[in-house]
């Protein structure tokens, strides 16, 4: 399917596909449009001479690039779709807890070590009352 310009692409596919993030397709345009380039005819040696004196074209400019590169220069958190990018210095790690993926913070983790700890206590107190009974 072809496309008056870039943009409307980007937009039909983003209606084609709700759920799947526009950089995603963006890199998928790229992809393709990169892939429909190689298959072109080699070029011959004077076509490649005269185009390593050419200079290079821009980068594409991405939205997704422009907001992040917004996001640091104002030193805000940004959050895209799953991620949330932050600067190195504000970044936090959680606390790690064996077997699991700490999501809800050190509370938490305290809490699971805490019933763990219980448990143990039981099960010692239920051992110590059946050693008594066997006796």
């Amino acid at each position: 399917m072809e496309f008056p310009n870039r943009k409307s692409c980007i937009d039909h596919y983003e209606a084609q596909f709700p759920n799947l993030p526009r950089y995603m397709i963006e890199i998928a345009l790229d992809y393709d449009l990169r892939q429909q380039a190689s298959e072109k005819k080699p070029l011959t040696g004077a076509q490649r001479r005269k185009q390593k004196r050419e200079p290079k074209a821009e980068p594409v400019k991405r939205e997704i690039n422009e907001f992040i590169q917004d996001a640091l220069a104002n030193a805000k958190p940004l959050e895209l779709d799953c991620a949330t990018i932050v600067r190195g210095e504000d970044y936090q790690a959680p606390p790690n807890v064996k077997g699991f993926v700490e999501i809800d913070g050190e509370a938490e983790a305290k809490a699971l070590r805490a019933q763990a700890a219980q448990a143990e206590q039981v099960q010692v107190q239920e051992s110590v009352e059946s050693d008594e009974i066997k006796l």
